[in-house]
């Protein structure tokens, strides 16, 4: 890591440390890594009294270091028994303990003019593979080591193979977690390679709908307590190389600071402060390729009233790209009602998503949002054709529960318009496409309906399947090929 990245960790730091250190000792320990991203605590609510009595079992979360299998220290009939307890949370003795997981995903994907009718052959039916295994050693509450391998896979594509696709065999993630200042002070410095997750992965997500899951190289120091959680991090992005060890993207640098308050009884708010450092002469909106450094600064707000639950975003940005100025906003609004008596407990929800683009190409400044690391795919469409760049999106839903929590419905349908109508459509990995520089073709984009069910077999497995439609409108039409796009597919999912 380059003086750079060290220095801008040494700002980071102090900021940590100027927290009440008493007032976090006062507060529930935590192993190191537990629990800490909040993207996994998100509109939690405390247990009801019914609730609290249930016996505790086997929890697969989204970030798999953040699982705790401590309830097997309880005797029998203290917990649910499950197949693999015998290899979580073994006792190695010495106060070294061990758990052992994994993952099998299989996705059957069938295609229909991904690029609205630019790129043959129109129809395109593959599949992907993931296989995941970690092991989990840890030293008490002071020392941890995680690793995870991966081998991901993918057969009978037409099209041209993309990164989120194949890596065939390499390292997930490898980290330690040290506690610096004893078990009083739930202070856990990590180093190594790391999955990150925040908010509600808008900004930054270790995307799991991709075959290939996004990592870091990252140096991170985060405390977690009753009422606040604070994270500090510098990490550089790991570039996928099939036909060798995967390495770290040396001349970008991604910094930053992501706090929680949790003091207000079924709400939450984040505060949030992340940094781009892109030596890599990558190319802005205005077509002037140099360096980046790009500031995002923002705030999340969510929670529930009764059967209401709503959440708010805003960020914004500034810095410097390629000599040009960067000033771009995003904000997005979300929220539904559930009807807990009706059949099938039905929820009715709606969705804002707004991205500043650029107005003028040629004024010197840079007016398009930067979407950062995120889950496109949870908001915007899951065919992954429109970005959080750029665009207005609008979106109504409604999921219900045919077999109570185990059979999941639930039908979206999206409206999409360009925020500026000279700057391009970018896509979910925010690549630009499609542009018109006069502004002629207008806004409108297109809509898109998004079905599906899932299955939750048990606590270990589960089967999706999905069915998604986009009608195009005038900008798709006036800017090239224009067929309507078209995506079916299935998924297997087993954890363990």
């Amino acid at each position: 890591m380059n003086r750079l990245f060290i220095s801008r960790f040494s700002v980071f730091v102090p900021l940590l440390m100027a927290m009440p250190l008493q007032a976090l000792a006062q507060e529930a320990k935590v192993e190191p890594g537990k629990s800490t991203e909040k993207g996994n605590s998100a509109q939690t609510t405390p247990a009801d009294t019914s609730a609290a009595k249930k016996l505790p079992g086997p929890k697969f979360l989204n970030l798999r270091y953040n699982e705790d299998f401590s309830y097997l220290e309880g005797g029998p009939g203290t917990y649910r028994e499950s197949f693999f307890d015998p290899i979580k949370n073994i006792d190695l003795g010495n106060d070294w303990s061990l758990s052992l997981g994994g993952e099998f995903r299989f996705q059957l994907h069938s295609e229909t003019n991904k690029g609205f009718g630019a790129t043959e052959p129109a129809n395109d039916v593959f599949q992907l593979y993931r296989y995941l295994l970690h092991a989990d050693f840890q030293y008490q509450n002071s020392f941890r080591v995680f690793v995870q391998g991966a081998a991901m896979f993918d057969e009978d594509r037409d099209l041209a193979l993309r990164g989120i696709d194949e890596n065939r065999m390499d390292l997930q993630q490898l980290f330690f977690d040290v506690r610096l200042l004893g078990e009083d002070l739930p202070l856990t410095l990590r180093v190594g390679r790391q999955e990150l997750q925040y908010g509600n992965q808008r900004l930054v997500s270790p995307l799991e709908w991709a075959n290939v899951r996004r990592r870091f190289d990252a140096v991170k120091l985060f405390a977690k307590g009753e009422t606040w959680d604070v994270d500090l991090w510098l990490a550089k992005p790991v570039v996928v190389q099939r036909n060798q060890r995967d390495r770290f993207n040396e001349d970008y640098d991604f910094y930053g600071a992501y706090a929680t308050y949790k003091g207000i009884a079924n709400h939450g708010l984040d505060l949030f402060a992340f940094g781009i450092e892109n030596r890599g002469a990558a190319v802005n909106p205005n077509g002037n390729a140099g360096d980046r450094s790009v500031f995002t600064l923002g705030s999340r707000f969510w929670g529930k009233t009764g059967q209401f639950d709503y959440e708010a975003e805003l960020a914004g940005q500034w810095g410097r790209w390629a000599g040009d100025t960067v000033q771009a906003w995003s904000w997005a609004v979300d929220g539904g009602y559930t009807f807990p008596d009706m059949p099938w407990k039905p929820r009715i929800g709606a969705g804002f998503d707004w991205a500043s683009g650029d107005n003028d190409p040629t004024d010197g400044k840079v007016g398009t949002f930067d979407q950062l690391f995120p889950l496109g795919h949870k908001y915007l469409g899951f065919l992954d054709l429109i970005g959080r760049q750029n665009v207005t999106a609008i979106n109504f839903n409604v999921s219900a529960w045919p077999v109570p929590k185990k059979i999941k419905a639930r039908a979206a349908y999206h409206s999409f318009w360009l925020s500026e109508n000279e700057d391009a459509l970018y896509n979910a990995g925010g690549a630009a496409g499609r542009r018109d520089p006069t502004g002629s073709s207008g806004t409108e984009i297109g809509q898109e309906l998004d079905l599906t069910l899932l299955c939750k077999i048990d606590v270990h497995s589960s089967i999706l399947l999905g069915y998604s439609h986009f009608w195009h409108t005038d900008f798709i039409r006036q800017t090239g090929p224009s067929r309507d796009a078209d995506l079916f597919y299935i998924q297997y999912k087993f954890k363990f």
